[in-house]
């Protein structure tokens, strides 16, 4: 099967110039022409890796729990920047109407270099040839590791959690502990974002530093060992009960529907605030990231290529459901603050109807 597969991909590749015009789903003909040799080589790889995402997934548990947002986009680098904004701009063409429709596909391109995000894929004989470390927002980790006020933060916080975890104190919020060190919303959701981007045991986004062997000073090295010491507690919170991570991570509005993948939420919502703070507007912010989620959970409904495209007609899986509540809310939250349907089990009985309508009730807010 694999092998069809990869000699029908070849022939996707080898399309002569003349059947050009057949692939303008994705952009005029004289743009896609520009970009088509420069991706032609890398198209199977891109095709193979999110064919195979899940399969490997399931045999690997550390990468089972990790971010797969992240790791989706981690995989898109073999289909060029250019392609991923493609795969994302649809939707903005699909779900919107007249100047919202560039608006949000100009942020999109904002956003994707936002995400500043880079995959190594390891060599080691020992492990799965597949497998493969990434990062997202690589400038932002560095300068954030390599500070004394990042060791202050995740000293403290890490004495908490096991406070927390210990029952010596009954609540802790980590946004208000973070916002202490880090002062504003914009930086406090960025600490958020790059610091637990990745809160498996995996921790794939400190495993790249050392594959990719970063240097950094007294302070970067010092902070890693910290980091990696703060996402060991944190999953040790993670796996004792939900209500945990529910008070821990999140809003009390909205903590009662999200799940333990809190990148759902941390990520579009760091993203939101910086495309605002580069001058994007609140819709077209809030627009391209909801767009991003949607594009992972629709993309990766099947285990096929059926909804690179195209999306399914209605979602039926709670937990994937969840997940792109979670963007949903980080989105709004990013741009409105806590003013927006909040209600996960409107949300959850449209997705099972039609997915088309729920997407216009998502951007209805």
């Amino acid at each position: 099967m694999m092998n069809n597969i990869i000699r029908h991909i070849k022939r996707c590749v080898n399309v002569k110039t003349k059947k050009l015009n057949k692939l303008r789903l994705f952009v005029d003909q004289h743009r896609l022409v520009k970009h088509f040799y420069k991706m032609k080589k890398t198209w199977p790889c891109f095709f193979l890796l999110l064919f195979t995402a899940k399969i490997y997934a399931q045999t690997n548990t550390a990468l089972s729990r990790s971010n797969g947002l992240l790791q989706f986009l981690a995989q898109q680098k073999g289909f060029t920047q250019f392609a991923l904004e493609r795969l994302i701009g649809k939707r903005c063409s699909r779900y919107l109407s007249g100047r919202k429709i560039p608006e949000c596909q100009d942020a999109v391109t904002q956003m994707i270099e936002l995400l500043d995000y880079d995959i190594i894929f390891l060599k080691d004989k020992n492990l799965n040839p597949k497998s493969f470390v990434f990062v997202a927002f690589k400038t932002n980790l560095k300068k954030l590791l390599s500070v004394e006020e990042t060791t202050v933060y995740l000293d403290e916080l890490n004495q908490s959690l096991y406070q927390f975890l210990l029952g010596e104190i009954s609540h802790l919020s980590l946004w208000d502990l973070t916002k202490k060190h880090f002062k504003t919303d914009r930086k406090t959701a960025m600490a958020l974002a790059v610091l637990f981007q990745d809160t498996s045991l995996a921790k794939l986004h400190l495993t790249y530093l050392e594959e990719a062997r970063v240097p950094g000073n007294n302070h970067f090295v010092e902070n890693k060992e910290l980091l990696n010491r703060v996402l060991d507690t944190i999953n040790l919170i993670l796996d004792t009960s939900e209500k945990n991570y529910q008070t821990l991570f999140y809003p009390m509005e909205i903590q009662k529907y999200l799940n333990r993948n809190i990148y759902h939420f941390y990520v579009p919502l760091y993203l939101t605030e910086e495309l605002k703070a580069h001058k994007v507007s609140d819709d077209a912010s809030y627009a391209a990231t909801l767009m991003l989620t949607l594009t992972y959970e629709f993309i990766t409904a099947a285990n096929d290529f059926r909804y690179l495209l195209a999306d399914p007609k209605t979602v039926n899986s709670t937990h994937k459901i969840q997940d792109i509540f979670g963007g949903y809310c980080g989105s709004n939250i990013g741009v409105r603050g806590m003013n927006f349907n909040k209600s996960f089990p409107q949300i959850l009985k449209s997705f099972n109807v039609s997915t088309k309508a729920s997407v216009e009730l998502l951007l209805t807010h």
